[in-house]
């Protein structure tokens, strides 16, 4: 069995877990089933730390399904994916509308019908991981990162989730168990506190880095978090009207 050594994990990759089987892998993430169920990833860029996730210089070439056991004696946290409540710039508000109109483009209108109600996007859309999965993992975020009591109502995280292992894929499954349970990923945390403060250079830079993520990826979760915020803001969010958002 290959070890593999990273140089730092996030807090919530407890050291006692060690052997993994791999799910996937490509050119700068490997992951990893642990004997939980949950996803585990390896990293070879900081900027992909996400919840359960470790960084390490290079990992070999690996078959799915191979298990690896994953050394993090003496590796220090360098990522802590906990979702940090803050409150929102009302200033950021007509920049965060816009990611709503992301959901008029071609590939990504199928989403719109289920805009009010993001539990129905479970598994839908294009994209490895689907449109619609992310749409609900940005919109669980923005709910948990705003310093707001609103909340996506009873029971509807709860149903979601009794969903999600039969209704979409492992990995984006596991995107939004974390989403729900509080916990984000390295570049959505940084959009929290870019909307926090009154930076435009931390803004331009917090929205490119998840804008250019995957195909579709990052639009989608983009245009769930601005649902999700005005849902935690009390605004109503911005309903379907024939093929666009009012």
């Amino acid at each position: 069995m290959i070890s593999l050594y990273p140089s730092g994990r996030s807090s919530d990759w407890k050291k006692d877990r060690k052997v993994f089987t791999v799910h996937s892998a490509y050119s700068s993430v490997l992951n990893l089933a642990g004997g939980d169920g949950r996803r585990y990833s390896l990293i070879t860029d900081g900027h992909d730390f996400q919840p359960r996730s470790a960084l390490i210089e290079a990992f070999p070439d690996l078959k799915t399904c191979e298990s690896v056991s994953v050394i993090l004696e003496d590796v220090e946290v360098s990522y802590d994916p906990t979702i940090v409540r803050e409150k929102v710039n009302p200033l950021w508000r007509g920049l965060w509308l816009e990611w709503l109109h992301f959901l008029e483009e071609d590939m990504l209108c199928c989403l719109l019908p289920f805009v009010t109600d993001p539990g129905q996007m479970l598994g839908i859309g294009p994209g490895s991981t689907p449109a619609g999965d992310d749409f609900i993992a940005g919109f669980a975020t923005a709910l948990g990162c705003s310093k707001s009591e609103v909340s996506y109502g009873p029971g509807e995280f709860k149903k979601t989730l009794e969903k999600v292992d039969s209704c979409t894929t492992w990995f984006s499954g596991e995107m939004i168990k974390d989403a729900m349970n509080g916990l984000v990923w390295l570049r959505g945390q940084q959009l929290c506190k870019a909307l926090a403060g009154d930076s435009s250079s931390e803004m331009l830079t917090a929205v490119g880095q998840i804008y250019g993520w995957g195909h579709l990826s990052g639009r989608a979760w983009l245009a769930g978090f601005s649902a999700g915020l005005e849902r935690s803001l009390s605004h109503s969010v911005p309903k379907r009207n024939g093929g666009q958002i009012s």
